[in-house]
């Protein structure tokens, strides 16, 4: 074998001996086993009120980033966010978008190493965040499903558990689950619109909008951006959803009129509930900011704004509670003229227009 090709064939097999290394590593570091055995010895005391058919409190929580140096302080603050929420009567709660992400400070000295050019964790090149999310996405996933399974089972809640970017079938995804008061997953949910920097670093798309049916109505949960298109609502809508629920984590700083953008309105174009969580709070050079909220067809809110109640800070942990009345939407929507003033004719014309445009781009 030549000189040259025996060189390559012996990075090859280093490369690979040092990522085996690594998952070596991480499969300890983010073992189970015990966040296993501190759930078992917990109790929970707090029983909450039975879920009504036509009527339902939810808490939209807002989440202050943190680097957790364990799994177990990682579950504690989850767990510290859903018991304030279901003491106040939430019997749905909501988590933010790349909820995963406190989970990085499990590793050693992650804080450290964030700020560290040659960093295996710190976000580098495109390719580099590609490879760190595939790296360290399962391990992280199993953890968040772990955390949130049992919570929602401890609380006899419903959780829509915001969202985590990992790996599946060899694509990478920001995908939102949602876990019944059985622990069990009632639907998941791949984001449907990327930013420009999930683009840069090739995440891929969600092909379906999925609508779940609650005892109290349906959820539909898609992902941040998705709220920015009139799109993702109006299909939730034909799909008879009663309520959609955004996990966001706008990488940004606060600006009144970008963060009013998106899911206030699709509330209003198309008469659901909306019920947006936030991440907030800084990781080192990332600044995270937003406002939970409960938002209402403006008929249906008691100052006339649409809001049911929303957070009052920007940049702080809050659990917004609000209370849902399923009968009053629905019938709200029954007289609503709004909902039978369509132009069916006139989308069937350009739709498949707008269809061909953006095929063609």
């Amino acid at each position: 074998m030549p000189y040259m090709k025996k060189c390559g064939v012996a990075m090859k097999i280093l490369k690979d001996f040092k990522k085996e290394a690594v998952r070596g590593i991480l499969n300890w570091l983010y073992s189970t086993k015990p966040l296993e055995r501190h759930i078992v010895k917990e109790k929970v005391d707090l029983k909450n009120e039975p879920i009504k058919p036509d009527r339902i409190k939810v808490a939209a929580v807002q989440v202050q980033i943190k680097l957790h140096k364990t799994t177990i302080t990682y579950y504690d603050h989850m767990k510290r966010l859903v018991e304030e929420s279901v003491k106040k009567g939430a019997q749905l709660i909501a988590f933010p978008e790349n909820i995963n992400l406190p989970l990085i400070g499990v590793i050693p000295m992650a804080e450290k190493l964030l700020t560290e050019n040659d960093s295996p964790i710190k976000p580098g090149s495109n390719s580099q965040i590609r490879e760190n999310f595939f790296l360290l996405g399962p391990y992280t996933e199993k953890i968040y499903k772990l955390t949130f399974s049992n919570l929602a089972k401890k609380y006899q809640v419903y959780i829509m558990a915001g969202s985590i970017t990992t790996p599946f079938q060899n694509k990478l995804y920001n995908t939102a689950y949602f876990f019944g008061p059985e622990g069990e997953c009632l639907g998941i949910q791949r984001k449907l619109h990327l930013t420009t920097t999930e683009e840069a670093f090739g995440l891929a798309v969600g092909d379906e909008l999925n609508v779940i049916s609650l005892p109290f109505g349906k959820a539909a949960f898609p992902v941040c951006m998705d709220a920015t298109y009139f799109e993702t609502f109006h299909l939730a809508r034909k799909k008879d959803a009663d309520m959609v629920i955004i996990p966001i984590a706008n990488n940004e700083e606060y600006d009144f009129y970008k963060a009013f953008r998106g899911t206030w309105h699709r509330v209003q174009e198309v008469r659901v509930f909306g019920i947006k969580s936030a991440l907030v709070g800084n990781l080192r050079d990332l600044v995270f900011t937003g406002r939970s909220a409960i938002f209402a067809p403006i008929d249906l809110t008691p100052r006339g704004d649409g809001v049911i109640q929303e957070a009052k800070t920007y940049n702080k942990e809050e659990v917004v509670i609000g209370e849902l009345d399923l009968n009053a939407l629905r019938r709200f929507r029954e007289r609503d003229p709004l909902l039978s003033d369509f132009n069916q004719e006139l989308y069937d014309k350009y739709l498949s227009l707008v269809k061909m445009y953006y095929w063609e781009r």
